[in-house]
């Protein structure tokens, strides 16, 4: 016990020793200078979330920033054949939006980045019979029967974004052009949808079945993102 104690004493002084030296020193964390008039470019991609332009910034080996925006509208309309029903459908889909995130590269080649993406998510249906409906001598027209309208936007339009990329969004200064390829996601919450209704089914448009609906498809929370990149170093 005594042997013990004695390696405590010991294993002390030999502590207070090492720490003589840094006493009365003042110890600071300091973020290197990020050097404003180099490492720059600019880049034009393909995605998921439509084309789009990106600006990048090089912070240093290993990080870059890129802050983005992308936009693809898409426009459906065709009548359609359900359970007999002919229906006319006329759809609005949006994707894309702003992205503002930060690239870990592990290597020239392999990149970790993450970020926000600010995403217009949209779809906005209007579905209506293309056809009349006779019983026995009674007919009713598409127009009586009424329009349902259905708008589908995500939880939450402030998204958080994870993904993997391979090649560099910012090229070295040896090369002027390159190209990366980046494959995520963003989670935007489970879906919200809003009904509204004209004519005879104008009854149709009710909380209840947007619940129902929300319900369906609450599983819905991802996005998936699958980008191809160009990119133009500046300076």
């Amino acid at each position: 016990m005594k042997r013990f104690s004695s390696h405590l004493v010991f294993l002390g002084v030999i502590m207070i020793l090492m720490a003589r030296p840094c006493l009365g020193q003042k110890f600071k964390f300091v973020i290197p200078p990020i050097d404003w008039t180099s490492g720059w470019a600019a880049g034009v991609k393909v995605s998921t979330t439509g084309p789009g332009i990106e600006g990048i910034k090089s912070i240093n080996k290993n990080w870059n920033a890129r802050i983005g925006f992308s936009l693809l509208p898409i426009h459906i309309n065709q009548n359609i054949d359900q359970n007999n029903l002919g229906l006319a459908v006329d759809a609005w889909v949006r994707t894309g939006g702003v992205n503002l995130q930060a690239d870990f590269h592990l290597s020239e080649w392999y990149y970790f980045t993450g970020g926000l993406w600010f995403n217009l998510l949209k779809a906005d249906l209007d579905i209506q019979l293309s056809d009349a409906v006779d019983f026995g001598d009674i007919s009713i027209s598409p127009a009586q029967i009424g329009t349902f309208n259905v708008v589908a936007k995500p939880g939450s339009r402030i998204s958080p974004y994870l993904a993997v990329g391979f090649g560099n969004p910012l090229p070295d200064k040896n090369r002027k052009f390159w190209f990366n390829v980046e494959l995520g996601t963003w989670y935007h919450h489970k879906p919200r949808f809003f009904l509204d209704a004209a004519g005879m089914i104008e009854p149709t448009a009710n909380i209840e079945n947007e619940k129902a609906l929300e319900n369906n498809f609450k599983g819905f929370r991802f996005y998936p993102v699958f980008t191809i990149q160009g990119n133009y170093r500046i300076n």
